[in-house]
């Protein structure tokens, strides 16, 4: 569960490799306990106004992990094109 000076701010939901925050500002910040490489596609840091819009961010992330994922093609560089 994660927690903001003792008070659970998840609302009971379970975001498995996220570490939840209160931001500083206002808000809410969810950072992966486990990086993941910037070539992904996926996000290591979300954020929302809202505990609600933070949870929508997280459940799109988690869509995401889900997908299979494409091998990525070699480009052509400058060289190679015609």
């Amino acid at each position: 569960m994660a927690t903001a000076g003792g008070v659970d701010v998840t609302g009971g939901r379970a975001f498995p490799g996220w570490e939840i925050l209160e931001g500083a500002g206002g808000g809410y910040i969810a950072f992966r306990t486990v990086l993941v490489s910037t070539k992904s596609g996926l996000s290591n840091v979300r954020c929302g106004a809202t505990r609600r819009e933070l949870f929508e961010h997280l459940e799109q992330e988690t869509r995401l992990e889900r997908q299979p994922r494409q091998a990525s093609r070699p480009t052509k560089d400058a060289r190679g094109a015609a």
